[in-house]
């Protein structure tokens, strides 16, 4: 199995490390509530907007922290934190790199596309590993969509 890592739009990262930061200042001015006087709704709710608080932080930091792509066993895998997909490799029909924004896109036989988050560096090595798991997968390069 060979394991690619996403490359994140600045923007994103910046969204998500933005995300984990709420979260984490949620947690903690939600835990400074705590005091000996609480009613037991009151201790319920702060309960609970600490459990969301820290999800949110979990989903944002997995995101940022561990994005990735794995290639194997007839599978594509997208691993972001705790979000997981996969797609059957033989599913896929085409890969297409749009040279004017640099976007790496993947077609299904499902009418589907897949915008990858690949930095083009990595493109040669993914698309030769998802060929060696499906040689009728077609990889052409466009300068944009009307080429």
């Amino acid at each position: 199995m060979k394991k690619f890592r996403m490359k994140l739009p600045p923007y994103i990262v910046v969204l998500l490390a933005l995300g984990a930061l709420c979260g984490i200042a949620a947690v903690v001015f939600n835990a400074l509530k705590f005091n000996g006087v609480l009613t037991v709704p009151v201790t319920i709710l702060l309960v609970l907007l600490i459990v969301l608080a820290l999800v949110l932080t979990a989903l944002c930091a997995g995101v940022l922290l561990y994005p990735y792509y794995v290639v194997g066993k007839g599978k594509l895998f997208s691993r972001m934190g705790l979000l997981r997909t996969s797609y059957d490799v033989n599913d896929i029909t085409e890969l297409i790199y749009y040279k004017s924004h640099g976007k790496l896109v993947m077609y299904t036989n499902t009418d589907k596309f897949i915008v990858l988050l690949l930095a083009e560096s990595k493109h040669e090595d993914f698309i030769r590993a998802l060929r060696e798991e499906n040689p009728k997968i077609l990889y052409d390069n466009k300068i944009n969509e009307t080429d």
